[in-house]
């Protein structure tokens, strides 16, 4: 089962994450003991080692085509309560475990009016409640205590992909 997990990483990390993902419903079937034995963070990657445009690929590229908030009833009600809108890309989300770590996190927090990590655009989606504050600071901290990292966070009409 191991060597399983260490292909499906494998895998992952050398193909195009949304198609791989699209393209293979292994990782919805994933033990929480695997899971717990997965390396997410490892999947980030250093930039000081390597020259973006041989590596084909370009961050500032990839930000300009950023996710816009995905839409849920929970996310729509919360907006339409005067809730501000959060996009934040987070790094090694690929499983339905890693959204139930997320969900919990930010779920607790008060300041959140509304969550939905979305697997295929590799998002969290906040909408922070009318008058209260999550700062970028809070967001990477509540982030890392779920075991992720981020590389971009987005706000009001960024988020709303404008």
């Amino acid at each position: 089962m191991r060597q399983l997990f260490t292909a499906i990483t494998a895998l992952l990390l050398t193909t195009s994450l949304p198609s791989a993902y699209a393209e293979s419903d292994t990782a919805q079937s994933v033990t929480p003991e695997a899971h717990a034995d997965m390396k997410h963070g490892d999947m980030a990657h250093d930039h000081a080692s390597h020259d973006h445009q041989s590596a084909g690929h370009d961050h500032e590229s990839a930000n300009s085509a950023a996710a816009s908030i995905t839409r849920t009833q929970e996310i729509s009600d919360a907006l339409e309560q005067g809730g501000n809108p959060v996009v934040v890309d987070v790094l090694g989300v690929v499983c339905d475990f890693c959204a139930v770590a997320m969900n919990k996190v930010f779920g607790k927090r008060d300041e959140v009016a509304a969550v939905y990590v979305d697997l295929d655009k590799k998002t969290l989606n906040l909408v922070v409640s009318k008058g209260a504050a999550l700062t970028d600071k809070d967001i990477e901290q509540l982030a890392m205590k779920a075991g992720y990292r981020i590389a971009a966070i987005r706000r009001d009409s960024q988020a709303m992909g404008g």
